[in-house]
């Protein structure tokens, strides 16, 4: 089984292996792109794929493109597991005709906004969650208030332009490619919003890369004042500022909710056990083991039946103030739009997310970045 660090499944397998005499679970953890990379070797190569393999929402239009290489999980009876599962989450897993799934649902990673509720108050703003989001209802109204703040105490609305232009281009059905997979970045409505959007922000940003040192040390002395936050990010936030507990609040991002992090568990043709694979994912993916995943490490499930469960309903965080925090991301989970993807994604994303990162650092202007990008990622999907 190949993953990448986070999916918390190694006590989970243990578990399985010990209810099933005979059956031995190999988990073989690599980095995100190495995992990506090698599986893309190994299917090219026609061996050398594992029985089981994660693959992120980034990846998965790409692997559909290579759909002979993998079992349909159709085939084994995966109909009758669907209605489990968010109906966006499952749906990005199966071919638009839908006689196909390629994998099944992991987690999913549904965000919110996390704010400093000390310097929305020096700026003059509410801290009440519900007032917060009625203020930033829309994006505009986000960067609005943001230069409000900024001008009012001196701090930045958020740590970095490319992080600002992820979060609006998800919210999007069309992004970089239509359903016929044709590069439609340069039209591409969420696409121009995002951009637009963001490359006029440089004002009220931090310019610090999230995961980086310099963001711990922005985030521990208050250089920005939210952070769009997914689950599996809190803890990041608790580890890098352990001083500003109890100043954050948590309320719904700008225009509802968005998508960051989430993968499936799909089968290449190329391993040796699909029958003892299929029961296996089927298992440790179903709701209660979603459940005792999202308890015991922290990926949101993708699996809404458990979502009025104490654990997600009763989920509060003194660091974070709000004591329905559970029910917030259950809600945002809710929401999410799953936009289409296309085979290119994930690499056409960073494109764009490196000419942004050019803009804010004062080496382009983002005309010619964003005319670069363009012309770039046509140059590689045509290749």
């Amino acid at each position: 089984m190949w993953l990448w660090p986070g999916f918390g499944l190694q006590e989970l397998a243990s578990e399985y292996e010990d209810n099933n005499p005979g059956v031995t679970i190999n988990i073989q953890e690599a980095d995100y792109g190495d995992v990506h990379q090698n599986l893309i070797t190994a299917l090219a190569a026609g061996s050398g794929a594992p029985d089981i393999t994660g693959i992120d929402q980034g990846y998965i239009d790409r692997m559909h493109e290579n759909a002979q290489h993998f079992h349909n999980l159709y085939d084994f009876g995966a109909e009758e597991i669907r209605d489990d599962y968010l109906e966006w989450k499952w749906g990005q897993a199966t071919n638009p005709e839908d006689d196909f799934l390629i994998g099944v649902p992991t987690d999913v990673g549904p965000m919110v906004m996390a704010y400093r509720m000390d310097l929305f108050e020096e700026a003059g703003l509410p801290t009440d969650p519900d007032e917060v989001a009625e203020l930033i209802n829309t994006w505009e109204d986000y960067l609005e208030v943001g230069r409000q703040l900024k001008e009012q105490t001196g701090v930045n609305m958020f740590n970095r332009i490319a992080d600002l232009y992820l979060a609006i281009i998800e919210q999007g059905q069309e992004q970089y490619f239509d359903t016929d997979g044709n590069y439609i970045g340069e039209v591409s409505e969420q696409n121009i919003l995002a951009w637009n959007l963001a490359s006029s922000a440089t004002d009220i940003s931090a310019n610090v890369e999230r995961g980086q040192t310099e963001w711990s040390a922005a985030l521990a002395a208050g250089d920005f004042a939210t952070v769009l936050l997914p689950p599996w990010m809190m803890q990041n936030i608790k580890n890098d500022a352990p001083d500003t507990a109890g100043l954050w609040n948590v309320t719904f991002m700008p225009e509802g909710s968005g998508n960051f992090g989430g993968s499936f568990l799909a089968l290449p043709k190329q391993g040796d056990h699909p029958e003892e694979a299929y029961d296996f994912i089927t298992w440790v993916m179903a709701p209660e083991q979603q459940l005792r995943i999202f308890e015991n490490s922290g990926p949101f499930p993708s699996t809404p039946v458990v979502y009025d469960e104490p654990s997600i309903q009763e989920l509060t965080d003194d660091f974070f103030t709000r004591p329905d925090l559970g029910a917030l991301y259950a809600e945002s989970a809710e929401l999410i739009v799953a936009g289409y993807k296309g085979v290119m994604h994930d690499p056409v994303s960073q494109l764009f997310q490196d000419a942004l990162t050019n803009v804010e650092d004062g080496n382009t202007t983002p005309e010619q970045a964003w005319e670069s990008a363009n012309s770039e990622a046509e140059r590689q999907v045509s290749r």
